[in-house]
C-alpha cells in the first residue's frame, strides 16, 4: 500500500464514517473494500455518504464488503449479480473460485474491459491466495 491509497483510505474513512481494509484506484475508478458490516454505513441513508465519496473522487466507485469467508467474499464482490454456482476447488496446486452466473449477466460479471472480473480476481488473490474463474 502505497502513500495515495493511505490518503484516499483516509479520505473515504472521513466521508462515510466507515472502516476500510483496502483500496484499489485505477484511473477511472476507485474499489474500497470496508470491513465486515460497515457496506451500510459507506453507501449511507439514500446513498448519501457514496455520493459525497464519488464527489471528491471525480470517479466512478465501488465498495465491496470483506469477509473471512472466500465464498461469501465472491459473493460481496459480485453483489449485484446472481451467482447461480460457486464452487471451490483445489486445481494445479492452488485453490480456484469457479463462478457461474446466468448467460445474461455475463457481459455485467465481466465489467467494460474485463475490469470486473480483473478485480475480483485480484482481490481474492490478495486475501485468499486463490485465483477465480467465471464460468
Amino acid at each position: 500500500m502505497n502513500n495515495d491509497d493511505i490518503k484516499c483510505i483516509s479520505l473515504f474513512q472521513q466521508l462515510t464514517g466507515a472502516s476500510v481494509r483496502d483500496c484499489v484506484i485505477s484511473k477511472d475508478s476507485a474499489v474500497f473494500v470496508v470491513s465486515e458490516g460497515e457496506l451500510g454505513r459507506a453507501i449511507g441513508k439514500g446513498g448519501s455518504a457514496i455520493m459525497r465519496v464519488k464527489d471528491a473522487f471525480k470517479r466512478k466507485v465501488d465498495v465491496v464488503e470483506h469477509a473471512d469467508d472466500p465464498e461469501r467474499f465472491v459473493r460481496n464482490i459480485f453483489s449485484s449479480i446472481e451467482i447461480k454456482n460457486l464452487k471451490i476447488e483445489e486445481a494445479d496446486g492452488g485453490k480456484v473460485a469457479y463462478v457461474t452466473v446466468d448467460p445474461r449477466d455475463r457481459g455485467a460479471a465481466i465489467g467494460r474491459n474485463g475490469e470486473r472480473v480483473k478485480l475480483a480476481r485480484m482481490l481474492m488473490q490478495r486475501y485468499f491466495n486463490m485465483d477465480l474463474k467465471l464460468i
